[in-house]
Order: structure tokens, then sequence, then C-alpha cells
């Protein structure tokens, strides 16, 4: 390594802790925390991202797996004719439903026959047989977890941690030399007005 690059690396280092000696103030010391602080967020970002996906595919196959076991799929048999498509309204004004609630009746586990409500498409004809999830007490339920979409679930949180973890460090760095700032322009004015009047009597 030549001297001019050991003393590049000694000037960026003194200037990453606000150099030493006896004029180095506690609040220097504190936002001199406050950078090693941002800088180790950058460095753990990748380790909390893997074991933030990895923690999240294991839990969401843990789901899929305890929903699969616990709902089984079956038809059902419409009771009555669908009726058409209703208007629903919403705070961005009204909109036609996809689905309308109808009367069913499907089979459960220990031979019978349960009744209840299904949504189905509007105007699907009594006697129709519409796929339908159901739980172990025969009751409706939605679709177990789809495997297919565990992979992005666990990315997308490994992308939060990636980028939320140093964004988080960052923030609260900005905030505390905020802090720091405002402290030190109280201490300047502080020891200004314990100065100045020393200094003014000389200058008489």
């Amino acid at each position: 390594m030549t001297a001019t690059k050991e003393s590049l690396i000694r000037r960026s280092l003194r200037r990453f802790t606000l150099g030493s000696g006896p004029l180095k103030r506690r609040s220097d010391r504190f936002q001199v925390i406050g950078r090693f602080v941002v800088a180790l967020s950058f460095l753990l970002a990748p380790l909390l991202a893997v074991a933030a996906a990895t923690t999240t595919t294991v839990h969401l196959q843990a789901v899929a797996e305890s929903e699969a076991a616990e709902r089984s799929r079956t038809r059902a048999v419409l009771l009555e004719d669908a009726p058409a498509r209703p208007r629903v309204s919403s705070d961005y004004g009204d909109h036609l439903s996809r689905t309308v609630p109808v009367r069913a009746a499907w089979p459960v586990a220990d031979g019978t026959s349960r009744e209840g409500t299904v949504l189905v498409p509007p105007r699907t004809p009594v006697g129709t047989a519409v796929p339908v999830w159901v739980n172990r007490q025969g009751n409706p339920t939605r679709a177990p977890l789809d495997r297919a979409g565990i992979p992005g679930s666990a990315a997308a949180t490994g992308a939060l941690a990636l980028i939320g973890v140093p964004m988080a460090a960052w923030a609260l760095y900005a905030f505390l030399c905020l802090a720091l700032d405002a402290h030190r322009e109280r201490r300047w004015a502080q020891d200004w007005a314990a100065v100045e009047p020393v200094w003014n009597s000389r200058l008489r």
C-alpha cells in the first residue's frame, strides 16, 4: 500500500470519526456511535433479510400444511336461482358485484348434508354444482394457502428487511444529528454569553 493510499484511508477514517483530541465533544462521540450503527445496519441487513425470508417460508409452509389437513373441497348444489348482479356502494362509487350469495347444500364427512350460503356468479341456475371448501365441521371456509405464493411472500419479507433496516437506522441517525446540533447551538450560546462580557471589557 502506497503512502498516498494510507494517507487517504487515515483522512477518511478521521473524517468518519469526526477527528480526535481534547477538542472532541461528547456530542461528537454520540454522533460517531450513530455513524457506526448506520454502517453496521448496512452490513447486517443482508443477513437479516435471509433470516426473515427463511422464517417466513417456514411459517407459511406450516400454515399451508395445517390448512390443507383441516380443509377439503366438495361440491355444493344450489337450492335456488342466483339473482342478477347487484350494485354495491363504496367510497369510490357504485360498482357491480362479481358474486352473489345463494342458498346451497353440500355433503359433509358423516354422510349427511348441510345447508348454507355460498357465493356464485350472478344468474347461476338452481341445481348447479359449484366447488366449495369446507372445514372438518363442514362449514364453508376459504381455500388453503397456496404454496405457489410462498416464495413471493418470503422474498417480499426479505426485501423489506434488506431495505427497511438501513433506512430505519439512517432516519434515526438523522434525528440524532438534529438533536445534537440543537444541543451544540445551545451550548455555544451559553458559552458565548459567558465569554462576551469579558471580551467586551478587554476591548474598552
